[in-house]
């Protein structure tokens, strides 16, 4: 059965240094329209001798509020620019979301299902 959140961006910034571009991304994480946490991601873009790849590496952390103890999911994998879609797999998560490791996840537009 898949698992599908709604990710509502807040905050996007790129630093640039000299290998590439780092992308910050954060915002508030929302299960059948209600707020159940907050987000974080990071996109690494490396930089080849002529031009920058179209995919980038991509880490995404989901925090959810208010549990005890604190609870997550990390999900690693790419990042295409050309279409925005994500893909990977849950890397990590605490007790309450460990079964989830391991499986795949897509990301399209603020959907982020995990299945």
């Amino acid at each position: 059965m898949a698992f599908t959140l709604m990710l509502e961006r807040t905050v996007l910034n790129n630093v640039d240094d000299a290998a590439g571009r780092w992308q910050y991304e954060g915002g508030t994480v929302f299960e059948d329209k209600r707020q159940v946490g907050f987000y974080a991601s990071t996109k690494r873009v490396i930089f080849g001798a002529t031009d920058a790849q179209n995919t980038a590496m991509l880490t995404l952390e989901v925090f959810f509020t208010p549990q005890m103890p604190p609870q997550n999911i990390v999900v690693q994998g790419a990042h295409d620019f050309n279409s925005g879609g994500e893909i990977g797999s849950v890397s990590a998560a605490s007790g309450a979301f460990s079964a989830h490791i391991g499986k795949q996840f897509a990301r399209a537009g603020n959907v982020l299902t995990i299945a």
